[in-house]
């Protein structure tokens, strides 16, 4: 059986990279829907990182893993209609 360390090791690593990269694109000046959709795409590459190699999805069947990513473009639409209340300050 092969063994997974290094695996564990290399995507502890790029979760940390892409952390460390959602930190500095919230201190830096960007648009807020840019920054938005930035840290969106940020957020589920890091979930698919968890998924694949933390809940041992890359070495099930197709099948499940398609059925795993099923709810992926309805969380998607849920964001898009998110993305309207961007323009709305909030404040307490």
């Amino acid at each position: 059986m092969k063994d997974h360390k290094k695996d564990y090791f290399y995507n502890a690593a790029w979760l940390t990279i892409i952390t460390l990269f959602e930190v500095w694109i919230v201190g830096t000046n960007l648009d807020r829907i840019a920054m938005v959709t930035i840290l969106i795409a940020f957020t589920v590459t890091k979930m698919m990182l968890v998924a694949l190699i933390y809940m041992h999805l890359r070495y099930e069947t197709k099948l499940l893993r398609r059925l795993i990513v099923l709810p992926i473009p309805l969380a998607l639409f849920f964001l898009w209609g998110v993305v309207y209340d961007l323009s709305f300050n909030w404040t307490i």
